[in-house]
């Protein structure tokens, strides 16, 4: 009828099915971890190459204006020094006013930038894509003197800072870009 078990032959017993369920929960919750810091990722770098790109934008836009004429070197300063053109403290990213220049007073000041991104199909042109309006986004350009080694001020050579902030989440960030930018083109 019923058999007997014999020796060496034994079964699972339930405390080992247990620990196995548990081992088992805990890799799969350390897998799904994994995905979602992974897919985080994702989002923060996109928003850390839109201000890197801001940043240096800003920086490209003085070293075109000093070529081509468009400012002139006492301009390329801070508002707050005679004669500068560019806003002092942490702005919205506008678009670009008639000088071409970022952060100055002719920025468009209701028209907040934009970036549009494929849709669906993949390809930037068609008519799923998708156009993000850059309002989590802040630029400071920093205009400062350059030191010779006497500690007099060089009259050719100022330094560059550009900040952008942005929030993700509630936690503020900062990407800065600099380059030194000479009188002489």
């Amino acid at each position: 009828m019923g058999r007997s078990m014999k020796r060496g032959e034994s079964g699972t017993s339930l405390i080992e099915v247990m620990i196995a369920s548990f081992f088992l929960t805990v890799a799969l919750t350390a897998v799904a971890m994994t995905m979602t810091q992974g897919v985080m990722a994702v989002y923060i770098s996109q928003d850390q190459l839109i201000a890197k790109q801001k940043a240096q934008e800003a920086i490209e836009s003085v070293f075109v204006a000093r070529n081509t004429q468009e400012i002139t070197w006492a301009q390329i300063q801070n508002t707050n020094v005679t004669g500068g053109i560019f806003l002092t403290g942490y702005q919205p990213i506008r678009n670009m006013g008639l000088d071409g220049v970022a952060n100055t007073a002719d920025d468009a000041a209701d028209t907040a930038e934009t970036i549009t991104y494929p849709g669906k199909d993949g390809l930037l042109g068609t008519a799923d894509d998708v156009t993000v309006t850059l309002t989590v986004f802040d630029r400071q350009i920093t205009i400062s003197n350059v030191l010779l080694p006497n500690n007099s001020v060089d009259p050719d050579i100022r330094r560059i800072d550009v900040d952008v902030r942005y929030s993700i989440r509630g936690i503020q960030k900062t990407v800065r870009v600099s380059s030194l930018i000479s009188r002489f083109a």
